[in-house]
């Protein structure tokens, strides 16, 4: 006999008819006297790279030092890591201890609390990296409470949280600030030291503008290069960005070689066509400008910071 048949035949049965009508009625009883639980939602939005002060580092220099800036932290904020800190047990002892639960007696302790809390509440992410708390529970003003509890209490961590991320980044900006002053005095120093020992006017007029052409497309080689390395920390290999930088690295390379072939033109020779003299003191000269960089963009960090 098919599914169908059978239903047919009980229903058919006046006894089994009354048996199914008297469940109906006892299962709508229950429901009565047991009603749905409430529901208490809120949403968070968590903070963004630009509400952390750093947003503007990526496009701080424009000679392609934006990797610099990257690395100081000027990435994206995942929203798993805020999900995870919103589930932490730091932010469920807070809860508790805010509303009392343990000295009110309402549980034995701080680990039944914890039990009771995480089959009543649920944190999740929606759309957009919004983290919503939802609680459910028959008591609506307690629900309510808990949703409020969990709410300031994540709010007030991921504030925590964007104050530790800017003091650990002011920290390495001083440090790192410091160091590229350091970094421009000694290229400086390096730089004239030579310049008078071989007699040399000043690296613009030595040089020419093929060498200064070249001096600035090797700086911004080694900035592409740093860039390159740390985006590739956090975006996959099909990334556009990462693409685009790596893009940027291939046509500077090929500018650079193509001022490593031998010529002379009214600016004077180029690189290949230099002595061993002027050899070095383009190396110093790249050095110079590439510390230059350095330094201009944590000048301009630290003062965001």
């Amino acid at each position: 006999m098919s599914r169908a048949e059978q239903i047919r035949s009980a229903l058919a049965d006046p006894r089994k008819r009354r048996r199914g009508y008297a469940a109906l009625m006892l299962v709508a009883a229950v429901l009565c006297v047991v009603p749905a639980p409430y529901v208490a939602r809120s949403k968070i939005v968590p903070q963004d790279v630009n509400s952390l002060g750093l947003g503007s580092m990526t496009t701080s220099y424009a000679g392609g030092l934006s990797g610099v800036a990257a690395l100081l932290g000027g990435a994206k904020q995942p929203v798993d890591m805020y999900l995870a800190m919103a589930r932490s047990s730091e932010v469920t002892s807070e809860v508790i201890r805010r509303l009392k639960l343990v000295e009110k007696g309402e549980f034995a302790s701080e680990r039944d609390a914890r039990v009771a809390l995480d089959k009543k509440v649920d944190i999740h992410s929606l759309t957009g990296g919004i983290l919503e708390i939802e609680t459910r529970m028959h008591d609506a003003a307690q629900a309510e409470a808990l949703t409020k509890a969990y709410s300031e209490a994540i709010s007030d961590r991921i504030v925590s949280l964007g104050r530790d991320r800017t003091e650990r980044k002011r920290r390495i900006i001083e440090q790192r600030f410091a160091d590229a002053s350091n970094r421009v005095a000694k290229a400086e120093a390096a730089l004239e030291a030579f310049r008078r020992k071989n007699n040399l006017a000043a690296p613009e007029a030595q040089l020419g503008t093929e060498i200064s052409l070249r001096a600035g497309l090797q700086a911004q080689l080694q900035a592409k290069k740093v860039e390159l390395q740390t985006l590739s920390g956090f975006l996959g290999p099909e990334n556009p960005r990462l693409t685009a930088v790596q893009a940027e690295i291939a046509s500077l390379q090929s500018q650079i070689a193509r001022t490593a072939a031998p010529a002379t033109d009214a600016a004077g020779p180029n690189v290949a066509g230099l002595s061993a003299v002027s050899g070095e003191y383009i190396d110093l000269y790249r050095d110079y400008r590439f510390a230059q960089a350095l330094y201009e963009v944590y000048s301009r960090s630290s003062e965001e910071v």
